[in-house]
């Protein structure tokens, strides 16, 4: 039994670039590489190691407008605002290559800071209609911060899908004064963003007061709920590709306190599944993630149900009548994504962790992989092995000081963060029943210590390098 609540709470990423060269691209640039090297007495840039792509702007969302190799120098002519990126001498032209690949010669204390060329517009891929049977690549955006900030982010790490959670109870207050995020949804779409949305919680007119209203919870009638996600799905059928309907509802906190039921979550999706195909049958209904956890009571109370034996209880209930895909939450703690829960314990020990929760209380939940090969065994066992899993929040925290339940953190470097959800994401492409993949997360902030806005780790230079 477990005593502490595991959320699979991850805190990640940052606001920084990098790229190497992708193999899918060797052909198309093999002869651009120029021959003009750096100018005397001027600083130069010159490759480290290995080929290099060159952009035509500072970050991953520019054309590649050509390769440079190891031993390769180039005139500095200017750089970005933060000093991450060098504009360079290439061949006549001025372009673009990521600054910690490169050995600098000579002084740059007067190299100028370059205005970045306008990103290029593109427009949302695959269409809609094919998004629940397809690989991608997403993250969790918080759209009240510097939302132009986290598009150019999005888009220089080079995944094409975000997701925010929105708060139904600040949307509809009042019963039947419905409001809608139109601002945020423009944002995203008119970026050439794919998006999910999680709708949570009820606002208190729709709940049942008799639990109170200490924790945010369900409606006590699934059709208010209905009500809502359906003039949603009519507002942006098009322009949001998928609604993932509620968050971990097997964990009291996000089940408002009242008795966990599988049965009367599935209640819940079902009015939404119906009221959402009517209004934009095109439109991806995602069942809500489970939060990992193993069956938790404190108290004589229910505070989790073990995720997989919730799920095995939502398909009883008729889960896959009311789905397009099955959301999960594969957190990693600190164990490396390729490890199963049985090597868990050997693994952290051999790592010398100091979160010793694998070894304690042995749960698949621990596992990345055993959690997303848990999950689909249950879902081939119960007939719905062509729909694939959705992980609408993933990921490996690192550093965070405050809060015990999250001590994992403090054994995970930002180099094995980088590794592991590299890793994680070319695991999940290589199964092909994995749809796309929301790395939690890019722009939050906790307001103590700031570990959930991970500025310049290696997480996202890794992530805008990785071969996609």
């Amino acid at each position: 039994m477990k005593t502490t609540l595991r959320t699979g709470i991850i805190f990640i990423l940052a606001l920084v670039s990098i790229f190497v060269f992708n193999a899918s691209s060797a052909s198309a640039y093999a002869d651009t590489l120029p021959a003009l090297q750096g100018t005397a007495g001027g600083p130069k840039a010159t490759v480290k190691e290995g080929t290099v792509n060159v952009r035509s702007g500072p970050g991953t969302a520019y054309a590649i407008v050509g390769r440079t190799k190891a031993g390769q120098s180039h005139e500095i002519t200017g750089k970005n605002k933060d000093g991450s990126w060098w504009e360079i001498d290439f061949g006549g032209k001025k372009s673009w290559i990521y600054g910690p690949l490169m050995t600098v010669e000579g002084n740059t204390t007067a190299v100028p800071v370059v205005a970045a060329p306008p990103l290029p517009k593109v427009q949302p891929k695959p269409a809609a209609g094919a998004a629940a049977g397809y690989f991608g690549y997403g993250i969790q955006i918080d759209p009240a911060a510097d939302r132009g900030a986290a598009i150019n982010d999005t888009r220089q790490l080079g995944f094409t899908w975000v997701k925010f959670q929105l708060p139904w109870k600040d949307y509809e207050g009042t019963q039947g004064v419905k409001n809608f995020p139109d601002d945020i949804v423009n944002d995203l779409n008119g970026n050439g963003l794919n998006i999910l949305v999680s709708i949570v919680k009820a606002p208190n007119w729709a709940r049942n007061p008799a639990y109170g209203f200490p924790e945010e919870g369900p409606p006590a009638d699934p059709a208010t709920y209905a009500s809502y996600v359906g003039e949603f799905a009519k507002r942006y059928c098009g322009r949001v590709q998928a609604v993932e309907v509620w968050n971990e509802q097997n964990l009291h906190y996000e089940w408002g306190n009242e008795p966990l039921d599988a049965g009367r979550y599935v209640q819940l999706l079902a009015a939404a599944y119906r009221s959402i195909k009517a209004n934009c049958p095109q439109m991806v209904v995602v069942s809500g993630a489970l939060t990992p956890a193993g069956n938790v009571n404190i108290g004589g109370e229910q505070k989790a149900i073990d995720d997989q034996q919730y799920l095995k209880a939502m398909y009883r209930a008729g889960l896959a009548r009311y789905s397009d895909a099955i959301g999960v939450h594969p957190s990693g703690y600190n164990v490396a994504p390729d490890v199963g829960w049985q090597q868990a314990c050997g693994f952290i020990t051999g790592q010398a962790s100091s979160f010793r929760g694998a070894c304690d209380t042995p749960h698949p939940s621990w596992s990345f992989r055993s959690t997303m090969e848990g999950y689909r065994n249950i879902m081939v066992a119960n007939g719905d092995r062509k729909k694939r899993l959705w992980p609408t929040e993933f990921g490996w925290a690192t550093n965070w000081i405050g809060d015990p339940r999250y001590a994992y953190a403090q054994d995970n470097t930002p180099e094995e963060q980088a590794a592991w959800t590299v890793r994680a994401f070319q695991m999940m492409r290589d199964w092909g029943w994995v749809g796309p993949a929301f790395l939690w997360n890019l722009n939050y902030s906790s307001g103590e210590q700031g570990q959930w806005q991970a500025n310049g780790r290696p997480v996202f230079g890794a992530l805008a390098g990785m071969a996609k």
